[in-house]
């Protein structure tokens, strides 16, 4: 089990636990002898999870500190990038059995394997977006899962457009934030956008990262979109619409399918599950392998028929066509039986 230092009640949301230690406590007004080794090894960490933007001090309240959110660790100790900053200025004490740890590696946080990264957020988030037992989770939400082929930087950029054109923005109507995150063994490598551009160029090229972007409907209304590669060729971007309520989700499907419509000669398939019968990976093998599902039926499926000219086990769908797409919709049947 990962051991924790550094979470202290104040930096994270309102209804935190009031037993963790409050930051106010562990101020100190001067620092350890070694305390720029402290700082150095807290700096040297793996960032597994990587947060976009910044939190105000919550000490003070007159500076604010970028990537505050995001998690570090060691492969023992997990803490949030913003740790640092409290023991740089206020000299924040820290549990003696971490800075002994601190100590023996001589203030260099040690290499973590990706199969430790794995397991790391794999506790601490849930169903690890690595695991090779995914398919085997049921979702409890909505999603809509596009399965796109050849995505360059120009397809990402013409794809954000296309979003932004049918009601779905990158950045926030008020303030013009991108709110982007990684999750994954190379989340602290990549850089964090500031335009268009830099957010298609990490999009087409997520490497071993799990991304997750804010598409805004509203100002308070969002869609939540993961982008990960699923093989050498193929990226999934799945909309996550558990969160949304009627008639909002309608819209932002609705949005969804516009933009699809401008980039359905990269789609390999897609699925549209409002009501998250099945886990978003159940599908993977569908879409790319040809292989007849065995989850329970979605709301739409579908299959590249130039690849799986007859797709198997849709028996109970109707079949329409959508240029090079054989696209599956559940009957009647199938809606009284869910």
């Amino acid at each position: 089990m990962i051991k924790r230092v550094g979470f202290f009640r104040e930096f994270g949301p309102p209804d935190t636990d009031l037993s963790a230690p409050s930051i106010h406590d562990a101020v100190r007004p001067h620092g350890l002898d070694d305390e720029s080794g402290i700082l150095a090894y807290l700096s040297s960490g793996t960032e597994i999870f990587s947060a976009m933007g910044a939190d105000r001090d919550v000490v003070t309240g007159d500076e604010w500190i970028p990537g505050a959110g995001s998690l570090v660790t060691d492969g023992t100790w997990m803490w949030p990038v913003e740790l640092r900053h409290y023991v740089k200025r206020y000299h924040a004490q820290l549990p003696e059995d971490f800075l002994a740890a601190v100590r023996a590696a001589r203030y260099a946080a040690p290499p973590v394997s990706r199969k430790r990264v794995e397991e790391i957020v794999q506790e601490v988030f849930g169903r690890s977006p690595f695991a090779a037992d995914e398919s085997t989770q049921a979702s409890t939400d909505g999603y809509f899962a596009w399965y796109l082929a050849g995505l360059t930087q120009q397809d990402w950029n013409r794809l954000l457009k296309n979003l932004e054109s049918s009601g779905l923005s990158a950045r926030h109507p008020l303030t013009g934030d991108i709110v982007l995150s990684r999750v994954g063994h190379d989340a602290g490598h990549g850089r964090r956008p500031s335009q268009e551009g830099a957010l298609a160029d990490i999009l087409a090229d997520p490497g071993n990262c799990e991304i997750t972007l804010h598409l805004w409907f509203a100002s308070d209304t969002y869609s939540v979109v993961r982008v990960r590669r699923l093989d050498d060729a193929t990226t999934v971007v799945v909309h996550e619409l558990g969160h949304l309520e009627e008639p909002e989700r309608e819209q932002v499907v609705a949005a969804l399918v516009r933009s699809l419509d401008q980039l359905h000669e990269n789609c390999r398939g897609f699925v549209l599950d409002r009501a998250g019968r099945s886990s978003r990976a159940d599908w993977d093998s569908v879409i790319c392998e040809g292989l007849p599902p065995n989850a329970p039926l979605p709301d739409s499926i579908a299959v590249d028929t130039t690849r799986f000219p007859q797709p198997l086990g849709f028996d109970d769908m109707s079949r329409t066509a959508y240029g090079h797409l054989a696209v599956f919709n559940r009957s009647p049947k199938e809606e009284t039986r869910a």
